[in-house]
């Protein structure tokens, strides 16, 4: 049979083009093999199909085929707080997980299933699949390193803090989107807040136990962050997992079919105009052309993104 790798992302626009782009990579990287990417959809918001950036995937990426699990619903709001929204994406993967399991059982009779990469608000699928099927399963982190390293230390965290969050006469910066004195927030959204918490403790720690982490970073971009995870200094508890840094994966987006851009170039004039001329912005411009740089190095032949595809490819063969 065939070998397939499978993609499980997060519905976010922002996680699901990420995973196609590793899906890019991978088939570039190793033509003989196919990608499957099983696309789960939150109620509020369809996937894009019309979008020409999957439209036009099948001619462009022949080897990548996407499958689109059946619709679920959520549990109701109760709150209304932003932090359902951010559970949503949680809970979508919990509740789909008996799909997952059946398609996963349908593509296991046409393909050899070699590895299942899942994004980390996928982390669900993570106990679910173990028990149910001998895949290797990797974690993708579709952010870089220095935010996974802060991610890997919330269980070392979560041991100092002992007090809930409601006891707790802190300032809770709920993600940017507002800050309350934490005795003072409603319990409803306390209760979501401390739900949201536990997702992201438990799928830090899920990650420790996958058969490896692929990170959207390079090693040029992120060696120090990279380094201190490699060395055990978010949790010196836990061994730490293969690291696969293979970014930076950005996603071009193809609007221009649709008369339509993310960005129309009077709004980017207008916010770039004082970073391009002014004095204030050179250390900027200079920063920023070294990352370009370091980045299109990384990607290059025998960069270090290549060479860390290279090497989850050739552990998927081991699996």
């Amino acid at each position: 049979m065939e070998d397939t790798i499978v993609l499980y992302p997060s519905p976010g626009r922002g996680h699901l083009f990420c995973m196609v782009e590793l899906g890019k990579q991978i088939v570039k990287h190793h033509p003989s093999i196919s990608v499957t990417i099983i696309i789960s959809t939150l109620p509020t918001e369809p996937f894009p199909v019309d979008d020409p950036y999957f439209s036009t995937l099948p001619t462009t990426y022949p080897s990548i085929t996407l499958l689109h699990l059946p619709k679920v619903s959520l549990p109701p709001i109760t709150s209304f707080s932003p932090l359902d929204f951010v559970a949503s994406f949680f809970e979508l993967p919990e509740l789909s997980n008996t799909n997952l399991h059946q398609t996963l059982l349908n593509l296991s009779k046409s393909f050899n299933i070699k590895a299942l990469i899942i994004d980390f608000f996928c982390s669900a699928a993570f106990e679910f699949v173990s028990s149910r099927h001998n895949i290797p399963i990797y974690f993708f982190f579709t952010s870089g390193a220095s935010g996974l390293s802060a991610f890997l230390h919330l269980p070392v965290l979560d041991k100092i803090f002992t007090k809930s969050l409601k006891d707790l006469d802190v300032i809770i910066d709920l993600h940017g989107i507002f800050n309350i004195p934490s005795k003072a927030m409603p319990a409803a959204i306390c209760d979501r807040s401390h739900k949201v918490y536990r997702y992201f403790l438990d799928t830090a720690k899920l990650m420790m136990k996958s058969a490896g982490i692929v990170i959207n970073t390079s090693e040029l971009l992120e060696h120090r962050a990279l380094q201190a995870i490699q060395e055990g200094k978010c949790d010196p508890n836990e061994p730490v997992p293969p690291l696969f840094c293979v970014g930076p994966l950005v996603a071009l987006a193809l609007r221009e079919a649709e008369g339509e851009q993310f960005v129309t170039a009077p709004e980017l004039e207008e916010c770039l105009i004082e970073l391009m001329n002014s004095k204030k912005g050179e250390a900027v411009r200079e920063r920023v052309l070294k990352l370009s740089e370091d980045a299109a190095a990384a990607k290059s032949d025998g960069g270090s993104s290549c060479v860390a595809m290279a090497k989850l490819l050739d552990s998927f063969k081991k699996g």
